[in-house]
């Protein structure tokens, strides 16, 4: 019973510049098995389903399968989320689960040069259930919110959250090789920054970025900007995490459970 957490061993940025690719995320320091990841990619450009996540080791996706990832959908036809005011660039998320204290990968394509900016964060003490209506919400379940802007500040995307012990989100992607700073001014919570954001400017450039705020009880956060230095598209996808807590009925991952810690009888978790 307790609320989501950022943890140690965020994966370290990385820049792909097209075709295929894989991605080692961190290990983190104080998870292992069960561990959820979430594996954020930047597509410098905005050609539909050229990027991508095909597999991956020491992961499985949210109803048990090992070696793949869930992908968080957005409104693109390819489910990505638009970066930028006329849509300049994507942003794809996917998370999963560890199946061990090793480092997970991911692995995929990438049929354009368009460039890949990827990081990976974990996250303890998530919801074990099955879909994403049990793992994230905003506003309602499974549910997440994307903002876009080309400008000098951005914005971040309000999140509502639905009962208590819930870590809320901002995914943030730049089009560009700019210093994500934390959101300040925000109301329902305060933002600020998990790991420092990660820029390359190699080939068209980018900047990829994760914003938590902690929240006991229901909430809605928004309000919150950043001074970018200079104009840049951006995107923000916004969602809140659900623990497992009583607010946030579970639904056990029989596969990782099994494997994990022991067995299911009869409908009862015997360990």
């Amino acid at each position: 019973m307790a609320a989501p957490n950022a943890i140690t061993g965020l994966g370290v940025g990385a820049t792909d510049a097209g075709g295929a690719w894989t991605y080692t995320c961190g290990a983190p320091g104080s998870g292992g098995a069960g561990t959820v990841v979430i594996l954020q990619i930047l597509q410098d450009g905005a050609t539909n389903g050229a990027v991508t996540v095909s597999s991956g080791t020491n992961i499985e996706n949210l109803v048990g399968t090992d070696n793949v990832w869930t992908q968080i959908p957005g409104p693109n036809a390819d489910g990505s989320f638009p970066v930028g005011a006329s849509s300049e660039a994507r942003q794809h998320l996917y998370i999963g689960r560890q199946l061990s204290a090793s480092a997970p990968t991911a692995a995929g394509g990438n049929s354009t040069s368009e460039d890949l900016y990827i990081r990976s964060y974990p996250f303890n003490n998530v919801n074990t259930g099955t879909t994403l209506a049990n793992v994230i919400e905003n506003g309602s379940a499974g549910a997440t919110a994307n903002g876009v802007g080309t400008s000098a500040t951005a914005s971040d995307t309000g999140v509502t959250t639905l009962d208590v012990d819930r870590l809320v989100l901002q995914f943030i992607a730049v089009n560009d090789d700019l210093v994500i700073p934390a959101f300040t001014g925000e109301t329902g919570g305060d933002w600020g920054i998990n790991g420092a954001s990660y820029a390359d400017a190699g080939g068209t450039d980018g900047a990829i970025c994760c914003q938590i705020s902690t929240a006991p009880t229901a909430t809605t956060i928004n309000g919150g900007t950043g001074s970018l230095g200079i104009s840049g598209a951006w995107g923000v996808v916004g969602f809140a995490l659900i623990g497992t807590t009583a607010g946030a009925p579970v639904t056990l991952n029989t596969n990782f459970m099994r494997r994990r810690r022991g067995k299911i009888r009869q409908g009862v978790y015997i360990a």
